[in-house]
């Protein structure tokens, strides 16, 4: 029978690591095989070593990463040397056919053709993040299209394709290049079973493709071509069963329906507009005030309430505000979450939240520092008090991505359709006034929607579309929890505003005093001094403040030594608790170097383990000043302020760590289902994907092991409020609960902090009783 600790922790893992990995590698298995039925070739590697099989062959490749680095292979011939660039032949192949396949045998054996090459770059290292995933495999309008130079991803390049070949003798798969300077042909193992006219071949087979010696081909080669290649296609391979009978009851049963379509094919922009509407449906029943949760300069800067960046853009308290939004959500959805892909799109649409946010809260102040030149107190009071709620920030964001991927000239003016505004480009950049006039529209019909917070959507929605931030820096794991982190540690700076009264006295023995002082003249060394100078550490000279225990230990009194005994359990408490921390954070500082050998430098999973260390590392030495001023019974409201940072800090940990796993299980799921076309588009991968995925597990689980050390800190210092409430426990509280029942079966002190019958008492029920007795009788 498990523990509960044990129930808790498969419950946290179900949560945020399972459930996201499985969502992921669904949407990524129907949009890959069902949706587009890609097939995709790469280099044949180990899952490993992650190197090119080919390497062990005599007659090919000699460097197995040349096939993998893109570099240009030269063979020495007797009409001089001939260049070639294999990696030509990985990437993408489609369907002749873009429609969808029919039942019927008229599509059989179809042509796939190469409608993507792999462009892979010298600076890539590691394995991707599922940010960087999507973005090579669910961009068929704007990067994969800009990468190949054509416009259209189904339409054919290079020269190479993957046939049904058949002849008397044999029947298989094969892929054709005629663009590696001759002509090269992999094929499949042959069919055996016999031929059956009922047999429709549907996709290739997945598997290690051979290459094949032609007639045309002279045995002296002038090129070195691998001699296997890898192809994923979907499954299955074969369909034996006769085709369906044409009748009505049928073509009505396999009819599409476009709103199943558009759930299945836009899963972001459904799940955007659930949220937004099962939001606004909660705070019409709960007759919720606006106030708590609008965005308002004084709240988000004032009172450092950042959640309101999420809970203002994602809040609407009336129905017309509500259902326009939701329609131009559900139209730029359409629109674009095709050409950025359903997991870029959403991320996409959460970094647009925290950028609105951050570019409003900036113009806000601009404005409140030009009023305060001027005197103008009642402008400033407005400004700082001004709320505002709703998506339309994001909103205008993508309708400025979208004007500027448009051909044709944009008609902002409802009723004027020959006011149409073109697109301008100047290098990479592009600019269209159209969103510019589209907001002015609005503030003219509709006075009260809120001009900056419209504005601070073209602003970000132009950066985004010029490349600013890069997906990676824009990922949620890294921009909330790095905005947080900063914000942190140079916006809300506290620390303890306690020093010594008086300065100690040599003759002054008193412990909790010594401590404190040490603590805070010693500044970065004072955690360190401290341990050292708690007992059974060894004396510690710092000056004047050695402390002088034997005063203490070598009284008579048994009062006195009980009271040294406590002292000394709580301070081996303290150093218990500091050790394990310190533990844990070195095991946090292994795993983020690690991640720099395993993952991409620059992706989303490498940075948000950096950013989880420093986390840990600000957390722990917070949390030990507020130990170390407990311990020496400062007041409560003179260590609050280091309190409340301390609960800041560790409740960023605990958000940045949740997404940082949820992202991460996300990754292993793209790496599960796309190997092949992740070995085709990176430069080197130094460890396959068997080593990768146990190392990611480990990870995960480490990143689990600190969350849970925050989530007992947090409930410790009283940081976590179940009855109060608040969005960080509402948000988290499942979390927050499951962590904290982990904590208390794994780091559940087994020595407790005090001992019955310790100190000054009296013998009850003795000898010295009956004495009395005694010698009262005699008397």
């Amino acid at each position: 029978m498990p523990s509960s600790w044990q129930v808790s922790l498969a419950q946290l893992a179900g949560l945020i690591v399972l459930l996201p990995f499985t969502v992921t590698y669904l949407h990524l298995y129907y949009y890959t095989n069902i949706q587009n039925e890609y097939c995709f070739v790469g280099p044949h590697t180990s899952l490993i070593s992650g190197k090119n099989y080919n390497a062990e062959s005599s007659d090919s490749i000699i460097d197995s990463s040349a096939v993998v680095d893109n570099e240009i292979l030269t063979s020495k011939s007797p009409g001089g040397s001939m260049q070639v660039d294999v990696s030509q032949l990985f990437g993408i192949y489609t369907p002749q056919q873009n429609q969808k396949r029919s039942k019927s045998k008229k599509n059989d054996r179809r042509q796939f053709h190469q409608t993507y090459a792999s462009a892979v770059s010298s600076s890539r290292w590691g394995w991707p993040s599922i940010t960087q995933i999507s973005d090579m495999v669910s961009s068929p309008t704007s990067q994969l299209s800009h990468k190949n130079g054509s416009k259209n991803l189904h339409q054919p390049i290079g020269g190479n394709s993957i046939a049904f070949v058949e002849t008397k003798e044999s029947r298989k798969w094969c892929i054709e290049s005629s663009s590696l300077g001759e002509r090269a042909q992999w094929c499949s193992t042959e069919f055996t079973n016999e031929l059956d006219k009922r047999t429709i071949y549907l996709y290739p087979p997945s598997g290690a493709y051979t290459k094949q010696q032609s007639p045309q081909s002279s045995a002296s080669s002038s090129l070195s071509l691998p001699t296997t290649i890898y192809i994923t296609c979907p499954t299955p391979t074969l369909q034996k069963q006769p085709p369906p009978k044409k009748t009505r009851h049928n073509e009505q049963l396999f009819r599409e329906n476009k709103n199943i379509l558009f759930l299945i094919r836009h899963p972001a922009t459904v799940l955007l507009l659930l949220f937004n509407m099962g939001l606004a449906f909660h705070y019409w029943n709960q007759r919720v005030n606006p106030s708590l949760v609008c965005k308002q300069y004084s709240k988000i800067v004032d009172g450092h309430e950042w959640w309101r960046g999420f809970t203002g853009a994602t809040a609407h308290f009336e129905p017309l505000h509500i259902g326009f939004n939701m329609m131009s959500l559900h139209t730029l959805g359409k629109e674009l979450e095709g050409e950025y892909g359903s997991i870029n799109f959403f991320l996409y649409n959460v970094t647009l939240v925290v950028m609105t946010t951050i570019v409003m809260m900036g113009m806000v102040y601009g404005r409140i520092r030009w009023y305060q030149r001027q005197n103008n107190d009642s402008k400033i009071l407005q400004l700082r008090e001004t709320s505002s709620v709703g998506y339309s920030g994001v909103l205008f964001a993508w309708m400025v991505i979208s004007t500027l991927e448009r051909k044709q000239p944009t008609c902002p003016v409802p009723f004027f359709n020959d006011v149409c505004f073109s697109t301008y480009s100047f290098g990479q950049l592009k600019f269209n006034i159209a969103p510019v006039v589209s907001l002015f529209m609005a503030q003219f019909i509709m006075p009260r929607v809120s001009f900056m917070g419209h504005l601070a959507g073209i602003i970000c929605g132009f950066g985004l579309h010029w490349g600013w931030p890069p997906i990676e820096l824009g990922s949620a794991n890294v921009l909330i929890g790095g905005v947080f982190l900063l914000g942190n540690l140079f916006w809300r700076r506290g620390v303890v505003p306690v020093v010594p009264l008086t300065p100690p006295d040599d003759n002054d023995h008193d412990d909790d005093n010594q401590l404190l002082s040490l603590l805070l003249e010693s500044g970065q060394d004072g955690i360190d001094g401290i341990l050292m100078s708690m007992p059974g550490s060894g004396d510690v000279e710092n000056g004047n403040n050695a402390l002088d225990r034997d005063s203490t230990t070598s009284t008579s009194d048994p009062f006195a030594r009980g009271k040294a005994k406590k002292k000394e359990r709580e301070m081996e408490e303290m150093r218990r608790k500091h050790k394990t921390v310190e533990s844990i954070r070195n095991l946090i500082g292994l795993v983020t170097v690690l991640s720099f050998l395993f993952f991409d430098w620059m992706s989303s999973i490498a940075l948000s383990q950096c950013i989880l260390l420093a986390y840990f590392i600000f957390g722990t030495r917070s949390s030990f000043i507020v130990w170390a001023c407990t311990q020496a019974k400062v007041a409560n409201d003179m260590i609050s302020p280091e309190k409340q940072r301390c609960g800041m800090i560790w409740r960023g940990y605990v958000m940045s760590c949740v997404l940082a796993i949820v992202v991460d299980g996300m990754s292993v799921a793209g790496w599960i289902q796309l190997q092949t076309f992740i070995s085709s588009e990176k430069t080197t991968l130094l460890f396959g994907l068997v080593p990768s995925l146990l190392f990611m597990l480990l990870r995960i689980a480490i990143n689990i092991l600190g969350m849970v050390i925050a989530s007992k800190i947090l409930h410790d210092m009283g940081q976590v409020s179940y009855i109060s409430g608040g969005i960080f426990v509402r948000v988290f509280s499942r979390v927050l609960t499951c962590s904290k029942a982990i904590g208390d079966g794994v780091f559940l002190s087994q020595r407790p902090l005090w001992t019955a019958f310790e100190g000054r008492g009296i013998r009850l029920g003795g000898g010295e009783l009956l004495a009395r007795i005694s010698r009262s009788r005699s008397s």
